[in-house]
């Protein structure tokens, strides 16, 4: 009998991450996840399978990743999806770096460590995929630690697929536009909708789908690339748009 793949999924107990974890449980795979304070909310996963295995980690505290890493020193993944993030508005009239130090080790400093440490474990043909945001293309306004870590984690995701081509261990980011259900919607993004080329917003399954994608060996020569799955929004330019419906 052929044996399951195994993912590790940072992140599982909502939005996203969750979908994810239950695209690829559907799919055969053996899944470990993460989950930090949403305890409840990712042990109702449980309910849905047998092969998945939950794991607490707080991923601003990088004991607790080096902890987590450790606990997982000898295990082999066919696939690492960093999904864990934070996004913290910030007063720009305040001189306290917390946020930035937060966001920066938990969207950025975390990924690196665990693709680091887990790519020379990865069987040939393994794949890392860094959930992105399309925030990186572009200037925030108050929330300038989200934007830039996710900008660097775009570069990161170059450097590794470079690090892990010669092992054939591919590594893709990909930067959701908006998506339902996340736990970071506010009556404001749905303003979106109107503004992407398809009219709506995504949902968590989409980008669970192309994460699947991905991981498969369909996507065998995509590498050290982002892939962009917004609806178009970032294609819509809101002036343009405006003069072509006066």
């Amino acid at each position: 009998m052929k044996s399951k793949k195994i993912a590790l999924i940072t992140g599982v107990s909502r939005g996203i991450g969750r979908a994810i974890a239950l695209q690829l449980l559907s799919e055969d795979f053996r899944v470990v996840g993460t989950y930090n304070s949403n305890r409840a909310e990712a042990q109702t996963l449980l309910e849905k399978t047998t092969d998945l295995e939950l794991l607490q980690c707080d991923f601003s505290k990088r004991s607790e990743t080096f902890s987590l890493l450790e606990k997982l020193s000898e295990r082999k993944f066919d696939l690492l999806v960093n999904n864990a993030g934070i996004f913290c508005t910030e007063n720009l009239d305040s001189s306290d770096i917390d946020i930035w130090d937060k966001t920066i080790e938990v969207n950025l400093t975390a990924p690196m460590l665990l693709a680091k440490k887990l790519m020379p474990q990865m069987p040939a043909g393994s794949t890392i995929v860094n959930i992105s945001s399309t925030d990186s293309f572009t200037g925030s306004f108050n929330s300038i630690a989200y934007a830039a870590s996710k900008a660097a984690l775009n570069s990161l995701t170059k450097s590794l697929a470079n690090i892990g081509g010669k092992n054939n261990v591919r590594v893709v980011a990909i930067a959701p536009g908006w998506i339902n259900n996340t736990g970071m919607n506010s009556p404001v993004s749905q303003e979106a909708a109107a503004l992407s080329s398809l009219g709506r917003n995504g949902e968590p399954a989409e980008i669970a789908e192309l994460v699947s994608f991905l991981a498969s060996s369909k996507a065998g020569f995509i590498t050290g690339t982002t892939i962009v799955a917004d609806g178009g929004y970032t294609n819509v330019d809101y002036i343009m748009k405006k003069e072509a419906e006066a």
